[in-house]
């Protein structure tokens, strides 16, 4: 959102709006980055990793790069965008979300299903779109390196552990209060 050329509040749910150099909070229409316009998906959240912006829509993300003085779409990934803000997160191994499809990292330089290992599924299509098919979402605890998912936001029944360093999951089922 910014303010126009006649003060209204314009929203533009495709586009990144960006500040110029050492210039914060000074947006301007002029000043847009745009990965797809008018796609009929709105932005869910942007995330930065290894001079890589990711842009998450609902159903697609697309990776650009902002190593340059001119950013530039560096690929898009259909189904692999997110429900909600809370479905990403950061860590010192990249970016990891979570989505209905499956659980995913980039490490600034690919994207790994989470839910595979050496062309294996480690958790069942079905089981794991049952489980994240409401509102899941992806927290990270630094201490042991594990990606916590939890199946439902507002009403926590179920909860998918993977331990970074094992590269294993755990389940616990009404562990979380």
């Amino acid at each position: 959102r910014y303010k126009d050329n006649v003060g209204a509040i314009a929203t533009k749910a495709d586009a990144i709006l960006k500040s110029p150099v050492d210039r914060f909070d000074m947006f301007s229409p002029t000043r847009l980055l745009e990965a797809a316009i008018k796609d009929g998906d709105e932005i869910m959240k942007l995330e930065e990793f290894a001079d890589r912006l990711l842009q998450f829509k609902r159903k697609k993300l697309y990776i650009i790069n902002i190593s340059q003085e001119v950013e530039f779409l560096e690929s898009v990934h259909e189904n692999l965008g997110i429900k909600n803000d809370f479905a990403s997160i950061r860590s010192e191994y990249g970016v990891a979300w979570v989505n209905n499809h499956g659980c995913y990292i980039y490490d600034g330089s690919k994207i790994s299903n989470l839910l595979e290992r050496g062309g294996m599924r480690l958790i069942d299509e079905n089981e794991w779109a049952s489980f994240a098919s409401y509102d899941p979402m992806i927290t990270y605890y630094p201490r042991k390196k594990q990606i916590i998912v939890v199946d439902n936001a507002s009403n926590a029944k179920s909860i998918y552990i993977y331990d970074l360093v094992t590269k294993s999951w755990t389940r616990g089922v009404y562990k979380i209060g």
